[in-house]
């Protein structure tokens, strides 16, 4: 990074030489469109891809890598194509691009699931996970690298379209960035909302399509605006200076810092707010909101021809992240407020207010950060005739810096270092950069003297700093909004003694997985139980009173009609109990899908004597993988069953296992008399998304039924009609019940259907609920909406399903 010397004063230009800025406004706000129009499509892409690489990190981390190195190539391509002076309308074929660009998210949506057919199985080429990333990322590169590429073009041929004869260009880039900003933020608020619940994921591309074909026209009819410079008066181009380099170095260094700042934000925001894909979208839109700031900061400051010394922009962005640091664990107070009656059990409320703490964690640090990319395309060095090339080059070095920090965010810093020691990492680097400019900047001992002394404070604060994890993972945020009620009174002598955290584990892939402990007194017994989190959420404990009987019915209700025991799938693995039912249950082989390894670990350190060390069994196999990328790439694998334990169906991907499209990936790995399970939620949720969930399998299953066992709803699905095995009492007495036990545990099982085959069916039928797509994810946007409700919505579904029994 380098400092931008100030342009000059605003009172130095002779208006004559000033572009009527009326001339910019319809690129302006065409490019304004294209940031809006963009983001759609990156959100809409990374949804997509998680379909072929799984709903994990890696997803996003490859349609970032991908996107990130097609603006790359994109803008270095139109930066040379601009510099041979090859585009002389620039305006029209920046709207001809943007045309393509519509019309490959068309092509994109309806032949992505032909392509992964095709793609799918490559992944299993290579054991290493190393080896998985790079055949995955070589499939985004084919799937997303063209687009992308072609968005990477739009900012330099803008910047040739606004500068084209006007050797004060640099203000109408600054005009370009923020416009391109304005219309993202734009879209991260509108695209949760309104956009992808009304209609859906392929109605989002279209969109995109629409906003495309409409640019385009514009950019074709406008006036194409000329070269105002006579060829005989432009000075010949000089070769790229050494203070060019450093511009370019700099803009490589800004994206690295910013975007690995980026994945540690998006890895810590799902802990505070929640984990649905409102959260996500909250923290993407406080991103943009803070660099739209900082380029206004920047326009301003170049309009009155002042800039801020750049030792005291690193010294602000220091401090400002220090700020943030100390905020993070302590933001989840925000959370223990009652909000006002009006507003209670407010989705919207709720949202907001989540976007309100987003907000003060991130903008601040977000805006002064995004002060030093404006700054360069603010840079005098870039002043000149016909030289808007220089803008694609940046675009290009900056892109690249935003792809080596995600990089070293995703696979260095959060899983080596941490979220708190990477934080502290990239303040102390923000620092030494102050006090080297500071040094360059001014001669003062005293000045200096004094920075040193505060970055030393900086320092020993954050030496002497270290984040309560029990109030950070608390999980506060997930069910912010409802109603406060009274709490049941207690048992009388019935004592819950304080917790206290036993086990933490941070990853990228997973999140922040936590087990707590917490003894449980009463006059007849002392219990030690342990419950385990996934970013506050509740994911199993090892309670005998709590979620043992459900965690045994996932794997005992399906059983009771499964003809054969060869081979079993679950998907979640929670605290290991499922896993060691089926084994009990005499499953020849146990494949076990869980993408979280803070879950696993947890499951074998924690959970070791509920689940009987299931992991080091020879019949198990663990796959550190999303469930539904092992259906989609092991296609030479069937089973007799597929048990799927996953946490709440409002967590941010869970729709991938809940879509018309995941049922028929089911159907064709079960046998023909295969059986699926899946877990229903049944609180914070309605009878429409109970119904929906039903009807999307039915579209699929002929023989779908619903279950209630440990408080707990149950989907069972079968391609043929599911009838009672036999042997599952003799399977039960074999692994160690007593031959009474089993029978009794069999009959409670048996007496625990809800809905059968013909209510579903009929239900189907009379409700014609949504189907949940790949294409509408209509599921992932519905579910999140009864978080905040304090309603207890579990009698109520009950008494809706008993109608179809």
């Amino acid at each position: 990074m380098t400092s931008a010397p100030a342009s000059a004063p605003a009172s130095a230009v002779s208006p004559k030489t000033v572009r009527n800025t009326s001339a910019c406004r319809a690129p302006l706000a065409l490019y304004g469109l294209t940031g809006f129009s963009g983001l759609v499509a990156e959100q809409g892409f990374e949804k997509y891809i998680s379909l072929l690489v799984g709903a994990t990190a890696s997803a996003s981390a490859v349609v970032l890598f991908t996107y990130f190195l097609g603006f790359a190539l994109g803008s270095v391509a139109a930066g040379r194509y601009i510099k041979s002076g090859r585009i002389r309308c620039p305006l029209r074929v920046y709207g001809l691009l943007e045309l393509l660009i519509g019309i490959s998210c068309i092509v994109f949506a309806y032949s992505f699931h032909g392509l992964i057919e095709k793609m799918a199985p490559f992944q299993n080429l290579f054991g290493s996970a190393a080896m998985k990333f790079q055949v995955r990322f070589i499939c985004g590169c084919l799937l997303v690298l063209p687009t992308a590429a072609l968005m990477g073009a739009s900012f330099p041929l803008i910047a040739s379209t606004l500068d084209r004869g006007d050797a004060f260009g640099e203000k109408h880039w600054l005009q370009a960035y923020s416009a391109n900003l304005a219309g993202a933020f734009l879209a991260a608020l509108i695209t949760p909302i309104a956009v992808m619940p009304v209609i859906g994921l392929r109605g989002a591309l279209w969109l995109c399509f629409a906003i495309g074909m409409a640019v385009c026209s514009i950019a074709v009819l406008l006036p194409q605006p000329a070269s105002r410079v006579r060829a005989d008066t432009v000075p010949p181009r000089k070769p790229v200076d050494r203070n060019l380099r450093l511009l370019l170095a700099a803009s490589f260094a800004s994206g690295v810092v910013f975007f690995a700042l980026e994945v540690i934000w998006t890895h810590l925001i799902g802990v505070v707010i929640g984990s649905s894909i409102y959260a996500f979208s909250w923290m993407l839109a406080s991103v943009l909101l803070g660099l739209l700031l900082g380029a206004s900061m920047v326009t301003r400051s170049v309009r009155k021809g002042q800039m801020v010394a750049t030792s005291t922009l690193f010294q602000c962005c220091a401090l400002s992240l220090l700020l943030q640091f100390l905020l993070w664990d302590r933001a989840t107070a925000f959370f223990t407020i009652t909000p006002p009656a009006l507003f209670q059990n407010s989705f919207y409320f709720a949202e907001c207010f989540k976007f309100y703490v987003t907000s003060i964690l991130i903008v601040p640090s977000a805006a002064l950060l995004g002060l030093i990319y404006p700054r360069l395309l603010a840079s005098p060095q870039l002043k000149g005739y016909e030289n808007s090339y220089l803008a694609g080059y940046l675009n290009a070095a900056n892109s690249l810096g935003c792809l080596s920090g995600a990089l070293l965010g995703v696979f260095f810093m959060v899983p080596l270092l941490g979220s708190e020691a990477s934080l502290k990492l990239i303040i102390l680097l923000l620092a030494t950069f102050w006090l080297l400019f500071l040094r360059r900047e001014s001669r003062s001992r005293a000045r200096w003297l004094r920075a040193v002394a505060v970055s030393l404070s900086i320092s020993a604060i954050m030496w002497a700093s270290h984040w309560d994890w029990s109030l950070l993972t608390a999980g506060r945020g997930n069910y912010f909004g409802q109603k406060r009620t009274v709490a049941a009174p207690l048992l009388a002598g019935l004592r819950f003694l304080p917790p206290w955290l036993v086990f933490r584990h941070e990853n990228i892939q997973g999140g922040l997985t936590t087990v707590v402990e917490q003894q449980i007194e009463t006059p007849e017994f002392r219990r030690a139980v342990r419950t385990m989190f996934t970013n506050g959420k509740f994911q199993g404990d090892d309670n005998p009173s709590g979620e043992n009987n459900a965690q045994f019915g996932f794997a005992g209700i399906p059983s009771l009609f499964v003809k054969h025991y060869d081979s079993a799938l679950l998907i979640g693995l929670g605290t290991g109990h499922t896993a060691t039912a089926l084994r009990h249950l005499g499953y020849g082989q146990i494949d076990v899908a869980e993408f979280a390894s803070g879950i696993v670990e947890a499951a074998d350190q924690c959970y070791g004597r509920l689940n009987e060390r299931i992991l080091s069994d020879p019949r198990v196999k663990l796959y550190l993988e999303d469930g539904r990328n092992v259906l989609l790439t092991d296609r030479r694998r069937v089973y007799d069953l597929i048990t799927i334990e996953i946490s709440s169906i409002w967590f941010a991907g869970s729709t991938n296992l809940y879509s018309k499209e995941f049922y028929e990936l089911a159907r064709k790995r079960l046998k023909p008399d295969g059986i699926l399970q899946q877990w229903v939620q049944l609180h914070h949720i309605s009878p429409r998304e109970i119904a929906s969930n039903l009807a999307t399998a039915r579209s699929v299953f002929p023989y779908v039924s619903l279950w209630y066992y440990g408080h707990q709803g149950m989907l069972l699905a079968s391609s043929s009609p599911m009838e009672r095995s036999s042997e599952t009492v003799e399977r039960l007495h074999a692994s160690g019940l007593s031959l009474e036990g089993a029978g009794k545990l069999v009959e409670d099982l048996s007496e625990a259907q809800l809905v059968g085959t013909s209510g579903v069916s009929r239900m189907s039928r009379d409700l014609n609920p949504q189907i949940n797509t790949d294409h509408n994810r209509w599921i992932e946007y519905a579910t999140p909406r009864y978080q905040s409700s304090s309603f207890d919505w579990v009698p109520l579904n009950l008494e809706f399903l008993s109608k179809y029994k």
